[in-house]
Protein backbone atom coordinates (compact mmCIF):
# COMPACT_ATOMS: atom_id res chain seq x y z
CA UNK A 1 0.00 0.00 0.00
CA UNK A 2 2.82 2.39 0.85
CA UNK A 3 4.49 1.70 -2.47
CA UNK A 4 1.24 2.41 -4.34
CA UNK A 5 0.80 5.66 -2.40
CA UNK A 6 4.36 6.76 -3.19
CA UNK A 7 3.82 5.85 -6.85
CA UNK A 8 0.66 7.95 -7.03
CA UNK A 9 2.43 10.89 -5.38
CA UNK A 10 5.27 10.67 -7.90
CA UNK A 11 2.82 10.42 -10.81
CA UNK A 12 0.91 13.44 -9.49
CA UNK A 13 4.12 15.45 -9.14
CA UNK A 14 5.17 14.48 -12.68
CA UNK A 15 1.78 15.51 -14.06
CA UNK A 16 1.98 18.90 -12.33
CA UNK A 17 5.55 19.34 -13.57
CA UNK A 18 4.53 18.59 -17.15
CA UNK A 19 1.60 20.98 -16.77
CA UNK A 20 3.96 23.75 -15.66
CA UNK A 21 6.22 23.05 -18.65
CA UNK A 22 3.17 23.37 -20.90
CA UNK A 23 2.19 26.74 -19.42
CA UNK A 24 5.78 27.93 -19.69
CA UNK A 25 5.80 26.93 -23.36
CA UNK A 26 2.63 28.90 -24.22
CA UNK A 27 3.37 31.79 -21.83
CA UNK A 28 4.63 34.18 -24.60
CA UNK A 29 1.40 33.69 -26.55
CA UNK A 30 -0.81 34.08 -23.46
CA UNK A 31 0.98 37.25 -22.35
CA UNK A 32 0.91 38.74 -25.85
CA UNK A 33 -2.76 37.83 -26.25
CA UNK A 34 -3.74 39.47 -22.96
CA UNK A 35 -1.65 42.59 -23.42
CA UNK A 36 -2.22 43.22 -27.13
CA UNK A 37 -5.02 41.27 -28.73
CA UNK A 38 -7.74 41.38 -26.07
CA UNK A 39 -8.23 45.12 -26.50
CA UNK A 40 -8.16 44.81 -30.29
CA UNK A 41 -10.82 42.06 -30.22
CA UNK A 42 -13.00 44.08 -27.86
CA UNK A 43 -12.71 47.17 -30.08
CA UNK A 44 -13.58 45.10 -33.14
CA UNK A 45 -16.79 43.86 -31.53
CA UNK A 46 -17.66 47.38 -30.35
CA UNK A 47 -17.06 48.73 -33.88
CA UNK A 48 -19.49 46.14 -35.27
CA UNK A 49 -22.24 47.66 -33.11
CA UNK A 50 -21.52 51.25 -34.10
CA UNK A 51 -21.49 53.40 -37.20
CA UNK A 52 -17.96 54.72 -37.71
CA UNK A 53 -17.31 58.12 -39.30
CA UNK A 54 -13.78 59.32 -39.91
CA UNK A 55 -12.86 62.93 -39.28
CA UNK A 56 -9.82 65.16 -38.98
CA UNK A 57 -9.58 64.49 -35.25
CA UNK A 58 -10.04 60.72 -35.54
CA UNK A 59 -13.24 58.70 -35.70
CA UNK A 60 -16.68 59.09 -34.22
CA UNK A 61 -18.94 56.24 -33.12
CA UNK A 62 -22.72 56.22 -33.10
CA UNK A 63 -24.44 53.15 -31.69
CA UNK A 64 -26.58 51.28 -34.26
CA UNK A 65 -26.95 47.88 -32.58
CA UNK A 66 -27.18 44.87 -34.89
CA UNK A 67 -27.72 46.88 -38.09
CA UNK A 68 -24.30 45.91 -39.50
CA UNK A 69 -25.01 42.23 -38.84
CA UNK A 70 -28.35 42.49 -40.63
CA UNK A 71 -26.62 44.23 -43.53
CA UNK A 72 -24.04 41.45 -43.80
CA UNK A 73 -26.63 38.66 -43.65
CA UNK A 74 -29.54 40.09 -45.65
CA UNK A 75 -28.38 43.09 -47.68
CA UNK A 76 -24.82 42.49 -48.86
CA UNK A 77 -24.81 40.94 -52.32
CA UNK A 78 -22.19 38.20 -51.89
CA UNK A 79 -21.24 37.63 -48.22
CA UNK A 80 -23.62 34.73 -47.51
CA UNK A 81 -23.19 33.21 -50.96
CA UNK A 82 -19.38 33.35 -50.79
CA UNK A 83 -19.40 31.92 -47.27
CA UNK A 84 -21.52 28.95 -48.35
CA UNK A 85 -19.25 28.43 -51.35
CA UNK A 86 -16.16 28.51 -49.13
CA UNK A 87 -17.60 25.96 -46.70
CA UNK A 88 -18.49 23.70 -49.63
CA UNK A 89 -14.95 23.92 -51.01
CA UNK A 90 -13.50 23.10 -47.59
CA UNK A 91 -15.79 20.09 -47.26
CA UNK A 92 -14.41 18.96 -50.62
CA UNK A 93 -10.72 19.63 -49.98
CA UNK A 94 -10.22 18.86 -46.28
CA UNK A 95 -10.85 15.06 -46.45
CA UNK A 96 -8.64 14.85 -49.54
CA UNK A 97 -5.83 16.75 -47.78
CA UNK A 98 -6.01 14.48 -44.72
CA UNK A 99 -6.08 11.26 -46.77
CA UNK A 100 -3.29 12.43 -49.09
CA UNK A 101 -1.13 13.57 -46.15
CA UNK A 102 -1.55 10.25 -44.34
CA UNK A 103 -0.78 8.31 -47.53
CA UNK A 104 2.41 10.28 -48.22
CA UNK A 105 3.48 10.13 -44.56
CA UNK A 106 3.16 6.34 -44.51
CA UNK A 107 5.30 6.13 -47.65
CA UNK A 108 7.93 8.57 -46.34
CA UNK A 109 8.10 6.65 -43.07
CA UNK A 110 9.46 3.61 -44.90
CA UNK A 111 13.17 3.01 -45.20
CA UNK A 112 14.20 4.35 -48.59
CA UNK A 113 17.14 6.18 -50.17
CA UNK A 114 17.03 10.01 -49.87
CA UNK A 115 14.07 9.85 -47.49
CA UNK A 116 15.00 13.24 -46.00
CA UNK A 117 15.03 14.84 -49.45
CA UNK A 118 11.52 13.61 -50.23
CA UNK A 119 10.28 14.93 -46.90
CA UNK A 120 11.79 18.33 -47.66
CA UNK A 121 10.15 18.36 -51.10
CA UNK A 122 6.68 17.79 -49.66
CA UNK A 123 7.25 20.44 -46.98
CA UNK A 124 8.53 22.97 -49.53
CA UNK A 125 5.04 24.35 -50.40
CA UNK A 126 4.63 25.40 -46.77
CA UNK A 127 7.79 27.50 -47.03
CA UNK A 128 6.80 28.84 -50.44
CA UNK A 129 3.38 29.92 -49.12
CA UNK A 130 4.74 32.29 -46.50
CA UNK A 131 5.21 36.05 -46.51
CA UNK A 132 7.34 37.61 -49.21
CA UNK A 133 7.76 34.34 -51.10
CA UNK A 134 3.98 34.05 -51.54
CA UNK A 135 3.67 37.60 -52.88
CA UNK A 136 6.60 37.07 -55.23
CA UNK A 137 5.00 33.86 -56.46
CA UNK A 138 1.63 35.55 -57.03
CA UNK A 139 3.24 38.34 -59.05
CA UNK A 140 5.53 36.11 -61.10
CA UNK A 141 4.29 36.15 -64.67
CA UNK A 142 6.35 33.10 -65.60
CA UNK A 143 4.79 30.95 -62.88
CA UNK A 144 1.34 32.27 -63.74
CA UNK A 145 1.75 31.31 -67.39
CA UNK A 146 3.06 27.87 -66.40
CA UNK A 147 0.12 27.38 -64.07
CA UNK A 148 -2.34 28.42 -66.76
CA UNK A 149 -0.77 26.07 -69.29
CA UNK A 150 -0.95 23.20 -66.84
CA UNK A 151 -4.56 23.80 -65.95
CA UNK A 152 -3.62 24.79 -62.41
CA UNK A 153 -4.81 28.37 -62.33
CA UNK A 154 -8.31 27.83 -63.66
CA UNK A 155 -8.92 24.18 -62.90
CA UNK A 156 -9.03 23.50 -66.63
CA UNK A 157 -9.48 20.11 -68.18
CA UNK A 158 -5.95 19.70 -69.55
CA UNK A 159 -2.82 19.04 -67.56
CA UNK A 160 0.72 19.70 -68.74
CA UNK A 161 0.87 16.27 -70.34
CA UNK A 162 -2.37 16.74 -72.28
CA UNK A 163 -4.46 14.51 -70.00
CA UNK A 164 -8.17 15.27 -70.39
CA UNK A 165 -10.16 14.97 -67.18
CA UNK A 166 -13.39 14.82 -69.18
CA UNK A 167 -12.35 11.33 -70.34
CA UNK A 168 -12.18 10.22 -66.70
CA UNK A 169 -15.61 11.67 -66.08
CA UNK A 170 -17.08 9.76 -69.02
CA UNK A 171 -15.38 6.55 -67.91
CA UNK A 172 -16.74 6.88 -64.36
CA UNK A 173 -20.23 7.59 -65.65
CA UNK A 174 -20.08 4.49 -67.87
CA UNK A 175 -19.26 2.48 -64.74
CA UNK A 176 -22.63 3.60 -63.30
CA UNK A 177 -20.98 5.47 -60.44
CA UNK A 178 -23.42 7.96 -58.89
CA UNK A 179 -23.26 11.45 -60.37
CA UNK A 180 -22.42 13.05 -57.00
CA UNK A 181 -19.41 10.74 -56.57
CA UNK A 182 -18.24 11.46 -60.13
CA UNK A 183 -18.46 15.22 -59.57
CA UNK A 184 -16.54 14.88 -56.30
CA UNK A 185 -13.73 12.92 -57.98
CA UNK A 186 -13.53 15.35 -60.90
CA UNK A 187 -13.40 18.33 -58.55
CA UNK A 188 -10.60 16.68 -56.58
CA UNK A 189 -8.59 16.10 -59.76
CA UNK A 190 -9.11 19.72 -60.80
CA UNK A 191 -7.94 20.87 -57.35
CA UNK A 192 -5.07 18.41 -56.96
CA UNK A 193 -2.55 21.28 -56.97
CA UNK A 194 -4.24 22.84 -53.93
CA UNK A 195 -4.46 19.49 -52.15
CA UNK A 196 -0.72 18.89 -52.53
CA UNK A 197 0.15 22.52 -51.79
CA UNK A 198 -1.69 22.58 -48.45
CA UNK A 199 -0.53 19.17 -47.15
CA UNK A 200 3.00 19.97 -45.94
CA UNK A 201 2.32 20.54 -42.24
CA UNK A 202 -0.09 17.62 -42.06
CA UNK A 203 2.52 15.28 -43.54
CA UNK A 204 5.09 16.36 -40.95
CA UNK A 205 2.61 15.82 -38.10
CA UNK A 206 1.65 12.38 -39.40
CA UNK A 207 5.33 11.47 -39.72
CA UNK A 208 5.99 12.43 -36.12
CA UNK A 209 3.01 10.30 -35.05
CA UNK A 210 4.14 7.32 -37.11
CA UNK A 211 7.63 7.49 -35.65
CA UNK A 212 6.13 7.40 -32.17
CA UNK A 213 4.55 3.98 -32.79
CA UNK A 214 6.78 1.18 -31.52
CA UNK A 215 7.91 -1.27 -34.23
CA UNK A 216 7.32 -4.04 -31.69
CA UNK A 217 3.58 -3.51 -32.09
CA UNK A 218 3.78 -4.29 -35.82
CA UNK A 219 6.10 -7.23 -35.21
CA UNK A 220 3.62 -8.71 -32.74
CA UNK A 221 0.82 -8.24 -35.28
CA UNK A 222 2.84 -10.02 -37.98
CA UNK A 223 3.53 -12.90 -35.61
CA UNK A 224 -0.23 -13.17 -35.03
CA UNK A 225 -0.78 -13.38 -38.79
CA UNK A 226 -1.96 -9.82 -39.55
CA UNK A 227 -1.20 -8.51 -43.02
CA UNK A 228 -0.25 -4.93 -43.89
CA UNK A 229 -3.83 -3.84 -44.55
CA UNK A 230 -5.04 -5.16 -41.19
CA UNK A 231 -2.08 -3.60 -39.38
CA UNK A 232 -2.86 -0.24 -40.95
CA UNK A 233 -6.52 -0.17 -39.90
CA UNK A 234 -6.14 -1.86 -36.51
CA UNK A 235 -2.83 -0.39 -35.35
CA UNK A 236 -1.77 2.65 -37.36
CA UNK A 237 -5.11 4.43 -37.61
CA UNK A 238 -6.14 3.98 -33.94
CA UNK A 239 -2.72 5.04 -32.62
CA UNK A 240 -2.66 7.98 -35.04
CA UNK A 241 -6.21 9.10 -34.24
CA UNK A 242 -5.06 11.95 -31.92
CA UNK A 243 -2.82 13.25 -34.72
CA UNK A 244 -5.68 12.84 -37.20
CA UNK A 245 -7.84 15.00 -34.93
CA UNK A 246 -5.12 17.64 -34.72
CA UNK A 247 -4.64 17.61 -38.48
CA UNK A 248 -8.37 17.93 -39.15
CA UNK A 249 -8.59 20.93 -36.82
CA UNK A 250 -5.48 22.47 -38.39
CA UNK A 251 -6.76 21.88 -41.92
CA UNK A 252 -10.12 23.49 -41.18
CA UNK A 253 -8.50 26.53 -39.54
CA UNK A 254 -5.95 26.82 -42.34
CA UNK A 255 -8.71 26.71 -44.94
CA UNK A 256 -10.67 29.46 -43.22
CA UNK A 257 -7.67 31.76 -42.73
CA UNK A 258 -5.69 31.50 -45.96
CA UNK A 259 -4.58 34.75 -47.56
CA UNK A 260 -6.40 33.83 -50.79
CA UNK A 261 -9.64 33.11 -48.90
CA UNK A 262 -12.50 34.95 -50.63
CA UNK A 263 -14.21 35.87 -47.36
CA UNK A 264 -11.03 37.29 -45.85
CA UNK A 265 -10.52 39.27 -49.06
CA UNK A 266 -14.15 40.44 -48.98
CA UNK A 267 -13.88 41.66 -45.38
CA UNK A 268 -10.68 43.48 -46.27
CA UNK A 269 -12.31 45.05 -49.33
CA UNK A 270 -15.38 46.24 -47.39
CA UNK A 271 -13.14 47.84 -44.75
CA UNK A 272 -10.43 49.51 -46.81
CA UNK A 273 -11.94 49.96 -50.27
CA UNK A 274 -15.54 50.81 -49.36
CA UNK A 275 -14.52 52.32 -45.99
CA UNK A 276 -17.37 50.52 -44.21
CA UNK A 277 -15.61 49.49 -41.03
CA UNK A 278 -18.79 48.61 -39.15
CA UNK A 279 -19.93 46.14 -41.79
CA UNK A 280 -16.47 44.59 -42.11
CA UNK A 281 -16.28 44.10 -38.32
CA UNK A 282 -19.74 42.49 -38.31
CA UNK A 283 -18.73 40.19 -41.18
CA UNK A 284 -15.57 39.22 -39.33
CA UNK A 285 -17.52 38.31 -36.18
CA UNK A 286 -20.11 36.34 -38.14
CA UNK A 287 -17.28 34.54 -39.91
CA UNK A 288 -15.57 33.81 -36.59
CA UNK A 289 -18.82 32.45 -35.15
CA UNK A 290 -19.24 30.15 -38.15
CA UNK A 291 -15.66 28.89 -37.83
CA UNK A 292 -16.09 28.20 -34.11
CA UNK A 293 -19.33 26.28 -34.72
CA UNK A 294 -17.74 24.16 -37.45
CA UNK A 295 -14.67 23.47 -35.31
CA UNK A 296 -16.90 22.49 -32.39
CA UNK A 297 -18.90 20.06 -34.54
CA UNK A 298 -15.76 18.57 -36.10
CA UNK A 299 -14.03 18.19 -32.71
CA UNK A 300 -17.14 16.61 -31.15
CA UNK A 301 -17.50 14.07 -33.96
CA UNK A 302 -13.80 13.22 -34.20
CA UNK A 303 -13.26 13.02 -30.45
CA UNK A 304 -15.72 10.13 -30.25
CA UNK A 305 -13.40 8.09 -32.49
CA UNK A 306 -10.10 9.24 -30.99
CA UNK A 307 -8.04 6.66 -29.12
CA UNK A 308 -5.62 7.84 -26.44
CA UNK A 309 -3.05 5.24 -25.46
CA UNK A 310 -2.57 4.85 -21.74
CA UNK A 311 1.02 4.78 -20.59
CA UNK A 312 2.06 2.91 -17.46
Amino acid sequence: MKKDAKKKIKEGALTRKNGLYGWFFIAPFVIGFLLIYVSIIANSFWFSLNDIKLGNSGYELSFVGLSSYKYALFTHATFVRDTVSLVGNLLLQSPAIIIFSLFIAVILNQKMPARGLFRAIFFLPVVMATGIVLKADMSNAVLESMGSAAGIETGATLTAGGFDISNVKIMLQEMYIPTEAVDYIVNLVNNIYSVVNYSGVQIILFLSGLQGISPAVYESARVEGANGWESFWKITVPLLSPIILVNIIYTVIDGFTRSDNQIMALIDDVAFSKMNYSASSAMAWLYLALVMVILGVVAFICYRFTFYQERD
